[in-house]
Order: structure tokens, then sequence, then C-alpha cells
């Protein structure tokens, strides 16, 4: 059948496909969708179709099916979406925390400076509110914490210097009523002497490295002393220009996670003041008691050491039962001991829960794992300092997302709540 001629031209719409033996409307229908399923698929996409041109014998080829591609499971698209998260999150911390080591003499007199404002706030508060001025109350407050400081560290040291012979009279008898001959105490001395000839040539560098950690520890304890008379004196000042620097539509949840975060700072930190103090006193009558020396500063050790959740008061309390045992014996070591295990049940179950436990909602395992971690990363610094800032983190983390609208319960009608009333 030849096609009609149109100006010259032969139009492909009259050119039939089909062949003698099939009909004209068969023409294929299968492949016909797929074409059109690959023509949707382009248009999608938005990427451009090729024209199909017919070959030689004026069939049109259809396109080529497309592979499916594998889906993506909703677990594993979840799993992803947080690894990338968590993982920008420990960079943010991992730097955060080599800023805070290089800048140690700035970042750890600050800490310290939080600390001690959370723990003499109530004194300057208490002030006030007999109509002491503001700045007189913040004076007040840190020279008497400094004569305190001050008048503790001069009898600690009287006392050492006063009791130290003893204690070397005593350590002397103990070590000679140990089971070792002189000739390996002789043997002894003298690699300690080789040891400290070996050294002598790098005396000079010694002594400059032990001025250079004199003045840094001097300029920490000025920065320390400055920052906690300024935060006492301008704290909330200070906190309003900080939220007032933020954008309008996040200051709510600021004012929502500072709150907490202080809250649970200043309840650590007088807390386990408290808990201190009650060791030291415990500590320092059963050695009294004994009659063993260096009392004073075994006791101000032990208070030192309760600063340090679950490993402190351990270490403070095995140097002073080492020295009951060097200079009273086995007896007293023993009865040392039990009064150090009594001591901690009673802080474990009475003074941790209602004095620490509300303010430091942490699991003893997270509590581990942070004073570790803090160990490794700062040294003790970084375990005196896990633990609170830890805690203060976690309760501004907690109280930053908005609060969700109770749930709405449906009331029922006040006819229908009568009826069932009277049955």
């Amino acid at each position: 059948m030849t096609a009609p001629e149109t100006g010259g031209r032969i139009t492909m719409a009259a050119v039939s496909t089909a062949t003698a033996s099939e009909d004209p409307d068969d023409v294929r229908p299968a492949l016909q969708a797929d074409a059109g399923t690959d023509q949707v698929a382009a248009e999608s996409t938005g990427e451009p179709t090729a024209p199909r041109v017919p070959d030689a014998a004026g069939v049109v080829p259809l396109g080529r099916p497309r592979q499916a591609r594998m889906p993506v499971p909703p677990l594993l698209t979840d799993l992803a979406g947080w690894g990338w998260r968590l993982l920008l999150l420990t960079v943010i911390a991992w730097l955060l925390l080599r800023v805070a080591q290089k800048l140690y003499l700035v970042s750890l007199p600050l800490a310290a400076a939080l600390l001690l404002t959370a723990l003499l706030t109530p004194v300057v508060t208490a002030l006030r509110r007999h109509h002491v001025p503001r700045g007189l109350a913040t004076g007040l407050t840190v020279l008497g914490m400094l004569a305190a400081v001050v008048g503790l560290l001069t009898w600690v040291v009287q006392r050492a210097v006063a009791e130290a012979p003893t204690l070397s009279t005593e350590l002397s008898a103990a070590v000679q009523k140990l089971p070792i001959s002189n000739a390996t105490l002789i043997r002894l001395r003298g690699q300690i002497v080789d040891y400290l000839q070996s050294g002598s040539g790098s005396l000079a560098g010694g002594v400059i490295t032990g001025l250079q950690t004199g003045a840094e520890v001097l300029t920490g304890v000025l920065l320390t002393f400055l920052l906690t008379v300024i935060l006492l004196a301008d704290g909330d000042r200070i906190w309003g220009w900080i939220v007032a620097r933020l954008p309008e539509s996040a200051r709510p949840r600021m004012e929502r996670a500072g709150v907490p975060a202080w809250q649970r700072l200043s309840g650590w930190i007088r807390g386990t003041v408290v808990i201190a103090v009650f060791h030291s006193v415990v500590v320092a009558v059963t050695l009294a008691v004994l009659g063993v020396p260096l009392v004073a500063p075994l006791t101000v050790l032990v208070f030192l050491g309760s600063f340090i959740p679950l490993v402190g008061a351990i270490l403070a309390g095995s140097l002073a039962t080492l020295v009951t045992f060097a200079s009273q014996g086995t007896t007293a070591a023993i009865v040392f001991v039990v009064v150090l295990l009594i001591d901690n049940q009673v802080e474990a179950h009475v003074l941790q829960p209602f004095l620490v436990g509300r303010y430091v909602r942490l699991h003893p395992f997270v509590v581990a794992i942070v004073i570790t971690a803090g160990a490794l990363l700062g040294g003790l610094a970084g375990a005196l300092l896990a633990v609170p800032f830890t805690a203060a983190a976690y309760a501004a983390l907690t109280h930053l997302p908005d609060p969700q609208p109770p749930p709405h319960r449906p009331r029922l009608p006040r006819r229908h709540s009568q009826q069932n009333r009277v049955s």
C-alpha cells in the first residue's frame, strides 16, 4: 500500500508497522508500556529525551528498560543520619577540649571561679537580705574565704613541720622491722644516689621549670580570685548580657537551659563540701584517738580527695592507712580501715542520695567513664571537674527542647457524668 503524496513528501503516519499475519491493533503492548515508562521516568528526572529515529524498515526503536535501583532500608537511613550528626558533635567537642587544653591558664581558673561562685552565692544572698550592699557583701564573703584558707594552710604547715621528726623516727623503726637485709638497703641507697648524680647536669633546667610552674600557679590563683569577685558582684548582669546577644527566638531556650544547669552545679559543689567536711572530721578524730602523727595534712588530703567521686576518698584513705600502719602497727591500721568502711557506707546510703544525688542525676557507670575520660584528658583537674560540668551540660541539653503540651483528655458532658454517678 503506497502512502499518498502531500506536497512531494511521504508522511510516516500512513506507514503501517504491522505484519500481514498480525492484526493491525496488535503492536506489542508490553514493549509500548516499557517505552512509556522510560519516557515518564525521563520526564520526572528532568532529563531531555532524545528523539527516536526510525530505522530503514520504518520501525521506531523502543527505549531500553532502566535497571531498578536497590531501595535504602529505613533503618539504614536513620543510622546514617544519626551517624554523621554524632560525628559532627564529636569533632566539635574535641575541638573545644583542644582549645581548653591550649588555654588551660584561662579555662581552669574560669572553671574554678564558677565552682567558687556557686559555693559562695548563698552567703552573698544572705548578706543582701540584711540590707548589705552587693559590693560590700561580695568583699566580705571573699575576704572571709581567703582568711579561712590561709588560716587552714598555716595550721597544716605548722603541724606538719612539728610532727615530721616523729614520723621520720617511726618510719625508720618500721623499715627496720621489715624482712629486708642491710645489703639490700645499701644497694637501694646507692641506686638513689646514682640517679640523683646522673640528673645533676639538668639542675638548671629543673630550676627554670620550677619557676615557670610557680609563676603559672600564682597567675591561675590570682585570675581565679579576680573572676570569682566579678561573678559574685555582676554575675546576673553578665548572664543577661550573654542572653541578650542571642537571637530573640533563642533567648527563651537559653534561659530555660541555663537555670537548671546552674542549679546542678551549685547543688554538686555544696553537697560535696558537706560530704568532704564529714569525711575530714571522721578521719581527724580517728587518727587523733589512735595517736597517728600528721593528722592535719592527712585530714586536708582526705578533704580534697572527697571532691573526686569514687576514687578520691579511697586514695586519700589508703595513704592515711599506710601512715597509721607505719606509726602505730597492724591493729591500729585495721581499726582505721574499719572506720573508713563505715564512713563510706554512711556516705553512699545517707549523704550522697540526699545532698548530691538529687542534683547529679548520673548513673554510677556514667560517672566512672566521665572521671576516667577527664583524668586522661586533663589529669587531676579533669577528674575534679568532669562530674559537675557533665551534670550541668546534661541538665542544659535536657531542657533545651520546647516543652510538649500535655495530652488532651476529652471531658464527659455534665449530664452524662451525673447519670454515671447516680447509677
